[in-house]
């Protein structure tokens, strides 16, 4: 009788095991610490900090390089969690899988620009943005159009500005020097109406401009060169005189005030950027107040702003898992006489409401999405303010004056008081939009 030998279950398993490794099998994840860096490129101001998850790291002015002083596990996506003062940096080619050291992530760091849609003047006005904050002209002041624009946004690498009118509805398509944050024209493309407001996702990969004549919003994909394609879908229908655009910083949603409606439209953004109304197409605004018009959202993706212009009021609003609006408690707070635009700080701590009927604006601060009127109320601004912008470190503000053809400064307290800088000339008459990068 022949005895087979009886083999070790635990001996199979080992040699199994050892057969995946040699073969590529199990875990595809690398637990090797290594280091996680990589270069810098015109940082000239303090204040930048990046990060990998929860681990930060501070770049000094000047660095041409950087490493996170801890190593890292696994695979790793290096942000910029905090701008340097005066300076926009964005980081590319920051993703990967690790397991070995890593030194090819790259900080591109550039200088403040500001563009004012000059909507009498038919221009741009272009400034640069010193490290105080102030402003002054670029060597080529403003740039001219074909039509009176309305609005001006700029994407968030700062690549591409995006320009609309209110006599036409053409789309203008600049380019944005790296060096000198001058705009130079790329092309044309059509909306379906004239229009006053445009919002460019957070990626950079589409554009949603609001069709005032045409109770529409144009959809756009847009090209890593900037070049604007209408969507298979080219629009989708708002309210009557849809007027301002906002896209949740987290890409999930795009709401729209109806000025004549009296309401905000709501909608989901699909795989491919595509709008789709959500089950509750419109939000009712007509038992809070009148003619709303500027609308934002604070950097959480959590709340929605309008500004109430024929009520001297801002409506506030939660937003719900699935997108849909609901509004707070109060519903409104009140704001100057013909508030117009609105802007929450990129902290998300501050916003501020442009009032065009008595050149002031109204200081927030927020909590748990609710306003409160800061103690200082308001700041004085010059004639018919406009719009407003904050710089990407929310350390500085800018108002446009629609009567009296100027930009004014603010810096930003800690308490998120605004206290004036100063004024620059918008190198056009009647400036209504501007947008920092």
């Amino acid at each position: 009788m022949i005895t087979r030998p009886r083999i070790c279950h635990t001996f199979i398993t080992l040699a199994l095991a050892s057969l995946l490794a040699a073969c590529g099998g199990g875990s595809d994840s690398d637990d090797s610490e290594y280091t996680l860096g990589g270069t810098v490129n015109g940082l000239s101001s303090s204040g930048l900090v990046l990060a990998n998850g929860t681990l930060t790291q501070a770049v000094a002015s000047g660095a041409t390089s950087f490493s996170f002083s801890s190593k890292v596990t696994g695979s790793y996506a290096v942000s910029v969690a905090t701008q340097p003062d005066g300076q926009t940096c964005v980081a590319s080619n920051a993703s990967g899988g690790g397991g070995s050291d890593v030194s090819s992530v790259v900080i591109n760091c550039r200088s403040y620009a500001a563009y004012t849609s000059n909507w009498l003047g038919g221009n741009i006005g272009q400034l640069s943005v010193g490290s105080t904050g102030a402003l002054a002209a670029q060597s080529t002041a403003a740039v001219s159009t074909t039509y009176l624009p309305s609005s001006i946004t700029t994407s968030n690498d700062g690549k591409f500005a995006f320009v609309n009118f209110q006599d036409n509805s053409a789309i203008g398509v600049y380019t944005v020097s790296d060096t000198t944050g001058a705009l130079t024209m790329l092309g044309w493309t059509s909306a379906e109406s004239a229009g006053y407001g445009m919002a460019i996702s957070p990626d950079g990969k589409y554009l949603y401009v609001a069709n005032f004549g045409s109770a529409t919003l144009s959809q756009f994909s847009v090209a890593s060169t900037g070049v604007l394609s209408a969507m298979s879908t080219a629009s989708v229908a708002t309210g009557v005189n849809p007027y301002g655009v906002a896209v949740s910083p987290d890409g999930l949603y795009v709401y729209v005030s109806n000025s004549s409606g009296n309401s905000i439209s709501q909608y989901s953004v699909g795989s491919t950027g595509a709008l789709t109304a959500l089950s509750t197409p419109t939000v009712s605004l007509s038992s809070l107040g009148s003619t709303p018009t500027g609308i934002a959202i604070d950097p959480a993706s959590n709340y929605v702003y309008v500004t109430l212009s024929g009520s001297a009021k801002l409506a506030q609003f939660s937003i719900g898992s699935g997108g849909l609006l609901t509004a707070l408690s109060p519903a409104s707070v009140g704001t100057g006489t013909m508030p117009r635009s609105v802007v929450v700080s990129p902290g998300g701590r501050y916003a501020y409401v442009t009032n065009g009927g008595d050149n002031t604006v109204s200081q927030y601060s927020i909590s748990s999405g609710k306003l409160t009127a800061l103690p200082a109320a308001t700041i004085a601004t010059g004639g018919s303010p406009r719009g407003i912008a904050m710089a990407p470190s929310g350390s500085f503000a800018y108002v446009t004056n629609y009567s009296d053809a100027t930009v004014s400064s603010y810096s930003v307290g800690s308490s998120g008081a605004l206290t004036l800088l100063g004024t620059a000339a918008s190198n056009g008459a009647g400036p209504t939009g501007i947008s920092v990068r």
